[in-house]
């Protein structure tokens, strides 16, 4: 045993007393080399084994500390095992100090770091002085290695050719090597050629790559079924079982697992890298490794791999440094312009002047005179990641549109321009906005071509010197001069008849992202989008996507949460690809498959440092497939696909030069940090590498104001030329507020959801929109919509009531700064302020007019008559409509009218959430859906209900609200399709290809006669607008405890997507108003108490708001007293009233009765004691 060990599990007690304990102490490893040694003829085994020792130690001490360095004895008896072949093979006339020399160097060179070797070949010659080890050559394998090489187009670096021999020698001692060593430094060239050269040389060479993290343990290995006890492979079982099969040709066959290695899956394999080389499986099967296969593992560092796991494979560390940028641009040239000399010795040329400096600029703050502070990125490229970005960006603008024809004649100049162009976008796609301004700068200064005259576009051959960046201008090929981004902007048109949600203002930061997004699309180059929360990067890229021309491109978006799993995206996947050939699938004939993938980094971090859903992304980028995962276990080739992720941005900015993993990012990010989520997550550099990297930065306050005042104009168009006048410095004003509200009211661990973006200046003017000309036809009056919508989006989500004031005070001074607004000031900040056009809801043909309501008595009579009419029809509620819930009722209506308008209603229990929603979606003339949960409910039975939804709102063309309360989730995966529903309007997996294709075939004519083409994407795409918008979703959440806080980190669409209403505690007014609707509707109760009861309660649990914050303070822990308890309080109290009431009148009855009783019994003692009188006298009378 091994107890400590990761992916080892301990004994319970109960097991170990049945076994005597043994302790295994430190063996002597000098004395075991020597009688190694000595068994193996090397007649000078004690000096030899003590410098072995010697060597090992030291180089322990010294060495950097490497987790794929292994010291251990079996590392050691692998070096013995080596010179034991060497003495007897190539090696028989050597020395014995030379043959251990060079199985030292041999087994240990090549995993080292670039800064260790010299270090570790120091200690060998102090231990082996003048010992000459002659190294061995392989002249046919360095021929195959060249040609193969050569036939690619690679270019011959020493570094990486010693690499391929090195792996190719270990190999010839182990059956297990793993490559080590961070992305960009030709881990999978290098393994691949040696497999091309060893086929060359006849010994044909089969790699089965797989990623084990892309799949579970048990879909990796196979599954036992318990009741039946049929087995069933996975996927790498099933590949162990082929390439084991024996077979007379020349040929060998390779694992390699291309993937993080961790104990969760690699410790089943220990028994396979040791001597034994068996597979044992779960049904008790063992698969032995025959000699023709073995098992390569490429991976960016061993963290998470125990030494036991280390020490039995062979090691060959691959480190960027040997190979640099260089041959990467030197391979691009030959491959793209071999047949044009003359434009690439230019290209040459231009690479020389720029790239060297650029990068050391970059990674190292050095020019040719000063020395700065290295510069940070967003998201860490390596100097290779750069070099080939430009390549792309080279390839996409100039080689195929121009140079791919060798009839296309065109200058340098021309050529000089396009690449500079090219460097801003891959050397500064990932740099802030300040350091763009300095790289900007020393472009500029680089660069020999003249500058631009000030005012006049520059030429083809000039450099713009305007003050706006490179990065705002484009060079137009066409015109073949400098365009400022701003030049090229369409204007934008106002339509009144498209939905809110589909109006796009074009800007600087839109149009150049869809230019890059095109020009990698057109050369099929996946491309990742980084920027944070509101950056316009989603509604860009579907604006992209809409424009697309469906005849040749279909359309896949996923919205990754918390919870994505691998299994997840393959399953999207493979609905939207259909079988061409054997084991070759794709979108349908004649098309291209646009997969967004939406939020990337958000999956949740596994204990290893690894996404799972990132992983089978890798190889699903790497290889264009993956794996069958549910029956054959095949591999499935997809072709015909282009990739679009976008992420947000990281939480803390790493530095260039490091080479982390996911897992070295995470240990650097404060807690608050980690609690933020969002799409923060780092990503891995290996999945990073295969894409085009942009950041997005926010948008510019000039581009904030263009955008919201262009829409807003063309809304008010029509309305008096007064308030067409007040909405730019009413924009302005907004913005003031907005940049008020992200200064002082920042989020926290108790606050988490005050995250405000751009989003929500939308919701804003979305608010705005629903004005009309004959309503707010005074600045005064759009001035106080304006309040109140700016009310609704920024104070209704705040929990706490300083924060409230605090935000009551940026929006008094935003407005005492705005002339046109602060003369209006107390008319604008009159409160109540309550907006809606529900007052003539229930007369029919009547036009709903938005308006202001007025007061509070107005509203309560009209909901009076609308739950009158909701009674009528539904089971009757019992509702209290005192100031705060009315409130509470027209956000919620606000929401349930605007387009896409989903909420989050956040309060404690009995505060009336639910209750509100039902009377707003009656309101607002919307079927209400609610699941009904079951003893067996289940994520597959809320898939059913979701399901029928559905087609109720996209067939059925019904309005619905979808109201679902954190007492129904029972599951998380519950959330996973609300986040997925609220993104993007459908949880991707949730039909099966059957069910949608019955659905298409349903609503194919209704799509037609909208003006949708015939294919299935278009009528799915169809289907999917009509139900985002027919159904609203209402959340209605509790905030006590973590579980809030989690969520919203998991599904960041909760928070994103939805308008947020925060319940606080209710009001004195509202207390009164409760109390006194259930009191006085107590018929056991004399009117002449009410007002005193009432009162009294009231201020009973006012009360207890100040104990529970003292018994937090005194016991830090925290206690809760809703309006639920309130409820209780006074249904307890008038029950408990009812009971001792009847207990009183019984008891007051049963001494009625008794008094009656007396009575009676007295009447009768009288009567009697007159009839006994009588008698008694007339007794008397006869006596005498």
């Amino acid at each position: 045993m091994n107890p400590g060990y990761e992916g080892r599990t301990e004994l319970p007690e109960s097991v170990k007393i049945l076994f005597r304990p043994t302790v295994c102490i430190v063996p002597d490893n000098q004395y075991i080399c020597e009688i190694k040694l000595f068994a193996n003829g090397f007649m000078n085994a004690k000096v030899l084994a003590k410098k072995i020792i010697t060597l090992y130690r030291n180089a322990m001490k010294l060495l950097s500390k490497q987790y794929h360095y292994d010291w251990s004895l079996r590392g050691i008896k692998a070096v013995l095992t080596m010179a034991e072949q060497l003495r007897r093979t190539i090696m028989k006339d050597a020395s014995e100090e030379v043959i251990l020399l060079r199985a030292l160097r041999d087994m240990n060179l090549t995993k080292f770091v670039y800064d260790d070797i010299n270090l570790f070949l120091g200690l060998i010659n102090d231990l082996f002085p003048n010992v000459d080890c002659p190294r061995i050559y392989y002249d046919n394998f360095n021929r195959a290695i060249e040609d193969v090489l050569n036939e690619k187009n690679y270019i011959l670096v020493p570094e990486q050719i010693e690499k391929i021999i090195q792996l190719y020698e270990t190999m010839m001692t182990r059956h297990s090597t793993m490559i080590v060593g961070p992305t960009s430094g030709g881990k999978t060239v290098i393994l691949n050629t040696m497999a091309d050269a060893q086929t060359k040389l006849g010994n044909k060479t089969l790699l089965y790559v797989l990623n084990p993290k892309a799949m579970t343990v048990i879909e990796l290995y196979g599954f036992l079924d318990p009741l039946t006890r049929e087995w069933t492979d996975g996927v790498l079982s099933n590949i162990y079982r082929t390439i084991n099969k024996l077979t007379i040709k020349m040929e060998r066959r390779y694992i390699v697992y291309d993937g993080d290695v961790d104990a969760l899956w690699i410790e089943n394999m220990n028994s396979v890298m040791d001597d034994n080389k068996l597979l044992t499986l779960a049904n008790g099967e063992r698969i032995r490794l025959q000699n023709h296969c073995a098992m390569l593992f490429e991976v960016g560092d061993l963290q998470y791999a125990s030494p036991a796991t280390v020490s039995r494979c062979g090691m060959v560390y691959v480190d960027p440094e040997n190979l640099g940028p260089h041959p990467i641009w030197k391979r691009w040239l030959k491959m793209n312009l071999a047949d044009r000399p003359s434009e690439q010795e230019y290209l040459d040329d231009l690479y020389s002047r720029y790239i060297k400096n650029i990068l050391n600029f970059i990674y190292e703050g050095k020019t040719e005179t000063s020395q700065r502070s290295r510069m940070k990125m967003i998201i860490p490229l390596t100097q290779v990641n750069i070099v080939v970005q430009l390549t792309k960006l080279l390839e996409s603008l100039l080689i195929r549109p121009f140079l791919n024809d060798r009839k296309t004649q065109i200058t340098h100049e021309f050529i000089h321009s396009i690449y500079i162009e090219c460097m801003i976008w891959s050397f500064g796609s990932c740099l802030k906005q300040n350091d763009r301004v300095i790289l900007d700068g020393y472009i500029k200064y680089l660069c020999p071509m003249p500058t631009g005259l000030s005012g006049i576009k520059a030429k083809v051959g000039e450099i713009p010197i305007e003050k706006p960046l490179l990065f705002d201008h484009i060079f137009q090929t066409e015109s073949n001069q400098w365009m400022k981004w701003n030049d090229i902007i369409e204007p934008y048109e106002h339509d009144r008849t498209k939905r809110f949600s589909e109006l796009l203002v074009s800007t600087v930061d839109t149009v150049r992202l869809e230019w890059l997004i095109a020009s990698m699309i057109a050369i099929h180059q996946p491309i990742l989008i980084v920027g944070d929360t509101g950056t316009s990067k989603t509604a860009t890229i579907r604006s992209y996507i809409r424009k697309l021309n469906p005849e040749r491109y279909v359309s896949l978006i996923l919205n990754f949460s918390s919870r994505t799993k691998a299994i997840d995206v393959q399953r999207s996947i493979e609905v939207q690809v259909e079988k061409r050939a054997k084991d070759i699938w794709g979108p349908p004939p004649g098309t291209r498959l646009v997969l967004f993938l939406d939020d990337v980094s958000m999956p949740h971090i596994d204990t290893y440092g690894t996404q799972q859903s990132t992983a089978l992304l890798k190889l699903f980028i790497e290889k264009r497939g993956i794996y069958e995962r549910f029956d054959a276990r095949v591999w499935k080739f997809i072709s015909d696909t282009e990739i679009i992720a976008t992420m947000g941005t990281p939480g803390i900015l790493v530095g260039i030069r490091s080479q982390l993993r996911v897992s070295d990012f995470w240990e650097f990010f404060t807690e608050r940090e980690k609690q933020i989520g969002g799409g923060r997550n780092p990503m891995d550099p290996r999945f990073v590498s295969h894409f085009s990297v942009f950041y997005v930065s926010l948008p510019s306050h000039e581009t904030l104001f263009r955008i919201f005042s262009t829409i807003l104009q063309g809304h008010v168009a029509l309305f008096p030329y007064e308030v067409r006048e007040l909405i730019p410095s009413l924009i302005a004003t907004t913005l003031r507020i907005y940049e008020g509200v992200l200064k002082y009211l920042a989020p926290t661990p108790t606050k988490f959801h005050y995250v405000f973006s751009l989003r929500d200046l939308s919701r804003l003017v979305q608010g705005l929109i629903q004005t009309t000309p004959e309503r707010f036809d005074t600045v005064s009056k759009f001035s106080r919509v304006w309040v109140h919508e700016c009310i609704r989006i920024f104070s209704d989500r705040l929990n706490d009531q300083k924060d409230q004031e605090i935000f009551n005070n940026i929006l008094q001074t935003a407005i005492e700064k705005n002339f046109l607004l602060k003369n209006h000031m107390d008319y604008l900040m009159r409160t109540p302020i309550l907006f809606g056009d529900f007052r003539n809801v229930l007369q029919e043909g009547e036009a709903k007019i938005y308006e202001d309501l007025q007061d509070y008595q107005a509203v309560k009579a009209v909901f009076e008559e609308i739950i009158i009419e909701y009674n009528e029809q539904h089971d009757k509620l019992e509702i209290v409509l005192f100031n705060d819930a009315l409130e509470h009722l027209i956000r919620i209506y606000r929401v349930l009218k605007l387009d896409c308008g989903h909420m989050l209603l956040i309060g404690s229990g009995g505060s009336g959430k639910q209750l509100l929603s039902r009377i707003a979606a009656f309101t607002a003339d919307c079927h209400l859906f609610e699941i009904q949960l079951t003893r067996n409910y289940s994520e597959t039975s809320f898939r059913e209900d979701l399901k029928i939804l559905y087609i109720q709102v996209g067939l059925r063309n019904i309005k619905t609200v979808f109201i679902l309360s954190d007492d129904v989730i029972v599951e998380e995966g519950f959330l996973e399709y609300i986040n997925n529903m609220l993104s993007s309007g459908m949880a991707p997996t949730l039909f099966t290809e059957e069910e949608r294709d019955g659905i298409i075939s349903e609503i194919r004519e209704e799509a037609t006669q909208n003006g949708r083409l015939l294919s299935k994407e278009n009528v799915w795409d169809y289907f999917i607008k009509k139900c985002t918008t027919n159904f609203h979703i209402i959340l209605c959440m509790n905030p006590i405890g973590e579980t809030l806080r989690n969520r919203a980190r998991n599904f960041p669409a909760l928070i994103n997507n939805t308008t947020i209403d925060w319940f606080m505690k209710w009001p004195q007014q509202a207390l009164y108003a409760v109390a006194e609707y259930f009191v006085s509707r107590f018929k056991f109760m004399s009117d002449q108490y009410t007002n005193d009861i009432v009162e009294h309660m009231a201020m009973v649990h006012e009360s207890t708001h100040f104990y529970c914050d003292m018994f937090t303070e005194k016991m830090h822990r925290s206690a809760y007293v809703t309006p639920k308890n309130y409820l209780d309080f006074i249904h307890t109290y008038l029950s408990l009233y009812k009971r001792k009431r009847q207990e009183i009148v019984q008891q007051s009855e049963r001494l009625n009765v008794g008094i009656i009783k007396i009575d009676e019994a007295s009447t009768v003692i009288e009567a009697m004691d007159r009839h006994l009188q009588k008698q008694r006298n007339e007794l008397s009378n006869n006596a005498y």
